[in-house]
């Protein structure tokens, strides 16, 4: 089994790369689906180091995990309020939150001439990365 923990830092490496393409992307579902990338590479990296006795990655890649988790939390609450502001400047009224995947709110869902885009910029913001 020493083979194929050593090997893992392969894919750890493919895997990070991955996570940091979809976070720095302009899709809000790519940049979720980066954190979540992120945490498997941690995931991986912690495994290659325990395997090789490398504490120190170990430690980072645990204060990178936190870190995640943060931008995760950051991230969920900026939407929330840019949600309650989007209705309030509108002079909109509702109960809940802006949500993508409500079709009867104001979400990407909910306006005309989406072209089925999720959560996209509009067209003047450029290509995605």
């Amino acid at each position: 089994m020493d083979w194929w923990l050593e090997a893992t830092q392969w894919p750890a490496m493919v895997v990070t790369v991955i996570a940091t393409w979809l976070v720095g992307s302009r899709s809000i579902a790519r940049r979720r689906a980066g954190f979540w990338v992120f945490l498997a590479s941690n995931v991986l990296w912690i495994a290659w180091g325990w395997h090789g006795d490398a504490y120190a990655l170990i430690v980072l890649q645990l204060a990178l995990i936190a870190m995640n988790l943060r931008g995760m939390h950051e991230a969920r609450t900026a939407w929330l309020v840019a949600s309650h502001h989007a209705f309030s400047a509108t002079g909109g009224v509702r109960d809940g939150h802006l949500s993508l995947s409500d079709p009867g709110g104001r979400g990407a869902h909910g306006r005309a001439g989406n072209n089925g885009q999720e959560g996209q910029p509009p067209a003047a913001a450029g290509p995605d990365r």
